[in-house]
């Protein structure tokens, strides 16, 4: 039998189990709610995710390249990236595929295969996985941009707040009275 076959014939049981693998990252109880609940309004973390996952899964099967599926990796790395997770437990999920195949075709179906169809398989994975790692990167640098921004506007607004006799209006020290210069004064 084929890689394709038999990935077609255990898509669901696949998707499944790469599913709670790719949920354990999160708390117990918040795993089995999100595999639990169907409503995307009251699970969106695991809708998303399991949409995700299932175009991906899909996206492999079909051969396509990992450039071709950025937008199902999309939604799950933004989540992830917004969470506080490590790059390393945000993006363990896409190396998980690996394990939820041969969990759910088994070791002897594996070892039937055509010799190089399996370490294909795997290599699309790992450089989808490279690019889901560009993905959270930019994803996280651009939170970072936001959070500084956010931290300007209110420093900003502080300062307008004491006024600007502590800060003049280029970030300079407001312009004192005259002194005479001694011990390293302005001299003004």
């Amino acid at each position: 039998m084929q890689l394709r076959e038999l990935l077609d014939s255990n898509k669901a049981a696949i998707v499944d189990r790469w599913c709670d693998l790719t949920l354990r990252v999160y708390p117990q109880q918040s795993a089995q709610l999100m595999q639990r609940e169907k409503d995307r309004f009251q699970n969106p973390v695991g809708r998303v995710t399991r949409e995700s996952l299932e175009m991906l899964f899909d996206g492999l099967r079909s051969g396509l390249p990992a450039s071709e599926m950025a937008e199902a990796l999309d939604g799950i790395v933004r989540i992830r990236a917004v969470q506080d997770l490590s790059s390393s437990a945000a993006l363990t999920f896409l190396f998980d595929l690996k394990r939820a195949i041969r969990d759910e075709i088994g070791d002897d179906a594996v070892r039937r295969l055509p010799e190089a169809e399996l370490p294909a398989l795997e290599g699309a994975i790992d450089r989808l996985a490279l690019q889901a790692f560009d993905q959270f990167v930019l994803c996280r640098d651009k939170i970072h941009e936001l959070r500084i921004g956010e931290i300007k506007r209110r420093t900003s607004v502080l300062f307008e707040r004491m006024g600007e006799d502590a800060v003049g209006p280029t970030n300079e020290p407001a312009e004192c009275g005259p002194c005479d210069g001694a011990n390293g004064g302005c001299g003004g």
